[in-house]
């Protein structure tokens, strides 16, 4: 069972990138912290309690492309021995086209390295992604398919619901594990709305008045038929790009995030204009 879902995954969900569309503000550069807990509201079987954290920083523009750095820290006690401890620390980069991606995530478990990716992907002409990994094995894989960047994705999602769409349906790149993972996705959209009534206080200045949209997607694994998704994600995503609230469901328990910490941060001097 993860303990969180793949890096590219989370921070997509937290990042608004590319061209955005006419009736979305431009991405806002900041520092969130998330505090995460155990969703009382689902039954969570042997997990006995589970708590987190989720320290998160974006930078940069449509022109000279998104950084983003990201933290999680995770506990899970079973009752059982001692809790069970992770730490997911991942930096990535992507241009504002969403023609290539770049990043660097390790995965730690009470101390042991799980995982340590390093990988690349391109959009080549045919418009197929080719990911040059350089750890945990060094290859190159062509993926196929229509696949869209992670924030990317994001983007189609906000231009989905500036529309009206309540679905969208989409394959995503997340690379995480190995560098070639991929997901399908479901979206679900709901209704627009401003209320800030919920809203961490130190947030509220950079937020209210903003539109924000509920999101539910959910992650399928693109190589299993008919099956389950591997975790669904629940969130308030704003026009400016930034995350109010979070949940992140696996399926035999949930994780619940409320945003306790927000800094905005100096966006570029000079001022974008995405290519058309």
């Amino acid at each position: 069972m993860p303990l969180r879902p793949g890096s590219a995954s989370l921070a997509l969900v937290l990042t608004l990138a590319g061209l955005l569309p006419a009736s979305a503000e431009a991405l806002l550069p900041h520092r969130a912290g998330y505090k995460m807990t155990l969703d009382a509201s689902k039954n969570s079987g042997r997990l006995d309690d589970a708590s987190g954290r989720i320290d998160y920083e974006i930078r940069g523009d449509a022109c000279e492309g998104y950084t983003v750095n990201m933290r999680q820290v995770s506990s899970l006690d079973t009752g059982e021995g001692a809790p069970v401890r992770s730490e997911m620390v991942s930096t990535s980069w992507e241009d504002g086209s969403g023609n290539a991606y770049r990043f660097k995530t390790r995965d730690r478990m009470d101390g042991d390295t799980k995982s340590d990716v390093d990988a690349q992907a391109n959009r080549l002409d045919n418009g197929d992604l080719q990911v040059k990994i350089a750890k945990p094995d060094a290859r190159t894989v062509d993926l196929k398919g229509g696949i869209l960047m992670p924030t990317e994705h994001v983007v189609h999602v906000l231009e989905a619901a500036a529309k009206g769409d309540s679905l969208l349906e989409a394959k995503v790149y997340d690379g995480s594990s190995d560098g070639t993972k991929v997901y399908n996705t479901l979206a679900v959209i709901g209704r627009a709305s401003t209320d800030t009534a919920k809203l961490f206080d130190g947030a509220k200045a950079s937020l209210s008045g903003h539109t924000f949209y509920p999101v539910s997607v959910s992650y399928y694994d693109a190589e299993k038929k008919d099956a389950s998704p591997e975790y669904v994600m629940t969130f308030t995503l704003y026009d400016n790009g930034v995350i109010g609230e979070l949940k992140i469901d696996y399926g035999d328990f949930a994780l619940r995030g409320a945003l306790d910490a927000f800094e905005p941060l100096k966006a570029s001097a000079t001022p974008c204009q995405p290519k058309k």
